[in-house]
């Protein structure tokens, strides 16, 4: 099973809630009008965050990559480097 790397930059988050909308399991909007990447498995940086899933978590993910107005969340397949969103 493949795995995927997902890098999110909350810095750069404006807000608009679509990742937390369409991936509830895997986002929440915060208090500060930011949405907070659930259990990411380390910071790189201020506000630079970063989360390994697997393929069956993939495709919600996929939906809130592609949903962020912003572009602050990037997803890339571990064993190639390929950057999928």
């Amino acid at each position: 099973m493949a795995t995927y790397i997902v890098q999110y930059d909350r810095k750069g988050c404006i807000g608009a809630g679509v990742c937390a909308a369409v991936n509830p399991e895997q986002w929440v909007m915060n208090k500060d009008g930011k949405a907070d990447l659930l259990s990411p498995q380390k910071e790189e940086g201020e506000g630079q965050f970063v989360k390994e899933i697997d393929e069956k978590e993939l495709e919600g993910m996929k939906m809130a990559a592609e949903g962020c107005p912003a572009n602050v969340i990037h997803i890339i397949k571990k064993d190639t480097g390929e950057k999928i969103i």
